[in-house]
């Protein structure tokens, strides 16, 4: 895997005032059935529940994003099944600057861990419908693959 890495505030808003931010969001499907989600307690969309999701770093495949972000946001080990598509948003606000992520979403499955919130989230749960309130790109996503309604 690649050297973990988190990018300061200030690197962070000067890279991504200028070039789009790729990212992977997750439909992290459980043992017991259902899938993870997350509702934030940063912005953006803070109080939405949203697929677990981050920043890919330099020199890390998808797929080595993908099963870090998941321990990181869920507390989960996973295991990659599939590339659903991506997101696109192209006016995010972060902070003070409008941000352009493209998102790639990426279906994995629970192999172990126990389930936990990190530090950016005020909830976390396994959800078989979806909640209300939640990130409209990420449930017209979910609700377009038929994976929760």
């Amino acid at each position: 895997m690649s050297q973990q890495f988190r990018l300061s505030d200030e690197d962070f808003n000067y890279i991504y005032n200028k070039v789009p931010r790729l990212n992977v969001d997750l439909i992290v499907h459980a043992k017991e059935g259902g899938i993870v989600l997350i509702k934030r307690a940063i912005e953006p969309y803070i109080g939405s529940f949203h697929l677990p999701g981050g920043t890919v770093y330099k020199n890390e495949t998808i797929v080595e994003a993908s099963i870090r972000v998941a321990k990181n946001e869920t507390g989960f080990d996973v295991e990659f099944v599939k590339q659903l598509g991506f997101m696109d948003f192209p006016n995010e606000k972060r902070g003070d600057i409008f941000v352009h992520t493209v998102s790639i979403v990426i279906e994995v499955k629970e192999i172990g861990g126990e389930l936990k919130k990190d530090n950016n989230a005020k909830e976390i749960g396994i959800f078989t419908t979806l909640p209300e309130n939640g990130v409209p790109k990420h449930f017209a996503f979910l609700r377009e693959h038929n994976i929760l309604n």
